[in-house]
Formats: structure tokens, C-alpha cells, sequence
């Protein structure tokens, strides 16, 4: 008995590549970890014992008491400066942040710092806690929606396609890379590179040519704890980070050098764009008078 010989268009069983929703999730949880373990290692590190106070025992005698109760206080108007110093004693015995004074002080976690107010200074839970809050800035989520809509248009990496569906697998991966870019920028360069990681709008006491090439180059120069210009080391590396992980979850065409590189590079334009819209946002709004004059 002669056996049939096997057909050359025989077609060869494929191997399914890895589930898109696993890799998704698996990502998701390496950065949740990420973000606990830095915050965890941070409040540690931070954290100091606090010295018990001894009760005050103040021994009046009647005489004095008399004469204290006779005593009229002075008055002093609401809004003056000794209230000021009230309500900030206050905030900083109750480890709050301190609400802005007449339009002077920023509030503490802001990722923008208003023109023509003075920036609080923060520490390393400071800076976890911006960049955490900053996740879930609307602002943030029109970046995603940018970013994965202007890769669905111009078919660009992540190659998913140009269907409906691809939109949704864009998006995706939008809001990873941009969760990851915050986290390690914010959460863990910043504080181990002593950098600030808010942005100080320049205002229009300036001219539109100086904010425009101030707010482009923000993430190349940056300040430091103490004040001073420095090269943006927590942007840049953050975001470098951000685009190697990309390799756990791009489609498998995407995983090289040339990719990698291009969605560094586009990070670094879409953060560029950015701080363009942080720098006139108030402007337009007010020009709308959808914001009130500061």
C-alpha cells in the first residue's frame, strides 16, 4: 500500500503572538509597582520621628489675671498680614498645603506655576504627588487622544492598522507611554536628580517669540531645587525609559532601534507642545473669558 506523499501547499501551522490585553495589563502592573515602590521609598527616607511636645504650664497669678482681663486686644482688619501668617501657621502644622495669598503663593502640588506667583518648595513626597495627580489631569488625557489619533492618521508606529479597533489599541498605548513617561519623570528622576518638575509660565509681560522658544526648550532646561537653569536630566531620561519599555508592549514590528528612537523623539516634541499650550492656556481662556485676570 502506497502512501500519499505530502502536498507541498501544505500550510504550516503559525505560532499566535501574545495576547495585546495581556501585554497591556502586564505593563500597567509593572508601573503601578513602580509608582508604590518609589513612594514607599521615599516616605521612608523622609520620614523622621516627631519629638513629643511637653505640656505648657503657665502659673498666672490673680492679680496679673485681673489685669490681663481689663486689657482690650487690638484689632486688626481681616486680610492683613498677621491673618496671612495665621492661616499659613495653620497649614503647616497641619502638614496641608498652604492655600495661595492674594494671588502671590502657588499652590504646592500645581505641575504649572502661574505667572507672577511665587512657587512653594517641595520636597521628595512633593514631587511623587504631583506627578501622580498630574496622571489625571484633563490635559493629560487630551495628550493621549492627540497622540493616538495622530498615529491612527498618519499610520505611523505603533503600526496597529487603520480600522476602528486600531484606534482603540492606540489609545492604549498612549496611555501607558504617557503614564510611564510621568511616573519616571515626576515620581523618580526628579527627586533622584534634586530637579523641579513644574513649569513656570513665563506671563505677557513677555513677548510672544520669548515665551514661545522659552516653552519649547523646557524639556532641555529645567530648574533645580536651589533655583538654578540646569539641563533637564529627569525629562530626558524619563523619557527614555518610557520609550524602552514600549518593546513589552508594540507590536512586534515596532521592536527595534529605529522605532524606539522615533517614539523618543516624538515624546520629546509632544512634551515641547506641551509646555506651548501650559504657556498660553491662561491667555486663551481669559481672551474667552472663560478665566478671570489675574
Amino acid at each position: 500500500m502506497m502512501t500519499r506523499p505530502l502536498n507541498a501547499q501544505t500550510q504550516i501551522a503559525t505560532i499566535p503572538t501574545p495576547n495585546l490585553h495581556r501585554r497591556l495589563i502586564t505593563a500597567l502592573v509593572m508601573f503601578s509597582s513602580l509608582a508604590l515602590l518609589t513612594a514607599a521609598s521615599a516616605l521612608a527616607q523622609s520620614a523622621t520621628p516627631a519629638a513629643a511636645a511637653a505640656p505648657l504650664v503657665v502659673a498666672v497669678s490673680p492679680a496679673a489675671f485681673a489685669q490681663i482681663a481689663a486689657s482690650t486686644p487690638p484689632q486688626l482688619p481681616i486680610g492683613t498680614s498677621a491673618d496671612q501668617e495665621s492661616s499659613s501657621s495653620i497649614a503647616d502644622r497641619n502638614n496641608l498645603p498652604e492655600a495661595p495669598r492674594a494671588g502671590q503663593v502657588a499652590p504646592i502640588y500645581t505641575k504649572d506655576v502661574p505667572a507672577g506667583m511665587t512657587a512653594q518648595p517641595i520636597n521628595v513626597q512633593d514631587k511623587i504627588v504631583i506627578g501622580l495627580r498630574n496622571l489625571y489631569s484633563p490635559l493629560n488625557f487630551s495628550a493621549m487622544i492627540v497622540s493616538a489619533g495622530y498615529e491612527q492618521v498618519t499610520n505611523s508606529e505603533p503600526n496597529y492598522g487603520t480600522d476602528r479597533g486600531a484606534f482603540g489599541q492606540r489609545l492604549g498605548a498612549a496611555a501607558i507611554r504617557e503614564t510611564s513617561e510621568d511616573i519616571f519623570t515626576d515620581a523618580l528622576f526628579a527627586p533622584l536628580l534634586h530637579e523641579d518638575p513644574r513649569y513656570y509660565v513665563e506671563g505677557p509681560q513677555y513677548g510672544f517669540i520669548h515665551r514661545t522658544l522659552y516653552a519649547v526648550t523646557r524639556p532641555l532646561i529645567t530648574r533645580t531645587d536651589s533655583g538654578r537653569s540646569s539641563v533637564n536630566g529627569a525629562l530626558l531620561l524619563g523619557y527614555a525609559a518610557s520609550s524602552g519599555l514600549t518593546e513589552a508592549y508594540y507590536p512586534q514590528s515596532n521592536r527595534n532601534f529605529h522605532d524606539t528612537a522615533s517614539t523618543y523623539g516624538g515624546s520629546i516634541g509632544g512634551a515641547a507642545l506641551g509646555f506651548f499650550v501650559n504657556e498660553f492656556s491662561s491667555d486663551v481662556l481669559q481672551a474667552l473669558h472663560l478665566a478671570k485676570r489675574q
